[in-house]
C-alpha cells in the first residue's frame, strides 16, 4: 500500500485487508503523488501499531544502516528494499557498495539464462553506480552489446 493524505483512510484500508485474511502487508511511506519527498515513517509506525499482522516498511532504503533505522523508527516486522538492492545486491551481507564478486555472479547468471541485453546492462548500471567515476559511467552507459560490456568489465575490473 501507499499511504493516503488522510492517514485514517490508510489505516482503515489496511485493517480491511487484514480482516479479509491477508497474512501481511507492505506499506510505502509516500502517497501516490509524492515522489522525492521524505518518506513518512511515522505513518508506517501508526499503521504497524494498528495491525495484528506483520507490516513491512518500504521507502528510500538504500543501505543496511537505512534498513536498521527504518526498522527502529517504524517497529515494522520487515523491510522492503528496491532501488537500494539494485544498486547493491550485497547490501544485506554488510557491503557498502557492490563487490566485484557480485558483479561477476550477475554476469554469470545473466549469460546462463539468456537475459536480454537491456536488462543485463541496466542492472549492471545500477550495480556499478557507486564504484565508477562520472567519466566511466559515460562510457559504460552507452555500451550497446553484451560483448562490449564483457570486454569493458574484463579490461577495467578483471571480471
Amino acid at each position: 500500500f501507499r499511504i493516503h493524505e488522510d492517514l485514517k483512510r490508510t489505516v482503515d484500508l489496511c485493517q480491511k485487508a487484514e480482516a479479509t485474511g491477508v497474512s501481511w502487508i507492505t506499506v510505502h511511506g509516500r502517497s501516490v503523488e509524492e515522489r522525492h519527498q521524505p518518506v513518512h515513517y511515522d505513518a508506517i509506525k501508526i499503521i504497524k501499531q494498528s495491525m495484528s499482522i506483520p507490516v513491512v516498511a518500504n521507502g528510500d532504503i538504500k543501505t543496511l544502516k537505512d534498513a536498521e533505522n527504518v526498522h527502529h523508527l517504524t517497529g515494522a516486522d520487515g523491510i522492503m528494499v528496491a532501488r537500494g538492492l539494485l544498486a547493491n545486491p550485497a547490501m544485506f551481507a554488510g557491503y557498502e557498495e557492490t563487490p566485484l564478486k557480485c558483479i561477476q555472479d550477475w554476469v554469470d547468471i545473466a549469460l546462463e539464462h539468456g537475459t536480454p541485453f537491456t536488462c543485463f546492462h541496466h542492472h549492471l548500471m545500477y550495480m556499478m553506480e557507486r564504484i565508477t567515476s562520472k567519466q566511466e559511467k559515460k562510457v559504460f552507459n552507452v555500451l550497446s552489446s553484451t560483448s562490449a560490456v564483457l570486454d569493458y568489465l574484463n579490461d577495467r575490473y578483471g571480471v
